[in-house]
């Protein structure tokens, strides 16, 4: 790796640590080097614009994905005759489609 990238991926895991406080800092690192080696693999130019897109909506999910549903940390409801509540007998399979 050149000297004059890795500035470059610091200020930017910098910028996205202050941003995503809840995030551990190694876990954005790890988005950032995934991300900057994507683009590296598929022939793209890691531009530092693109990759702090993309990182942000890929943290955004994470932060998003770790708070509970509901307040006071209740599990979603699940609707009845939903594949989740529903029982099927013994051997039965999932038909193709569903």
């Amino acid at each position: 790796m050149s000297p004059s990238v890795v500035p470059t991926r610091d200020d930017l895991v910098a910028r996205l640590r202050v941003r995503f406080a809840d995030v551990p800092a190694e876990n954005v690192r790890r988005c950032v080097d995934d991300l900057w080696c994507c683009c590296t693999h598929l022939g793209v130019r890691p531009e530092e614009r693109t990759i702090e897109r993309l990182a942000a909506s890929r943290l955004t999910g994470v932060v998003r994905g770790g708070r509970p549903p509901y307040p006071g940390g209740r599990p979603a409801p699940v609707p009845p005759g939903s594949p989740a509540t529903a029982e099927r007998p013994a051997g039965a399979r999932t038909p193709i489609g569903t």
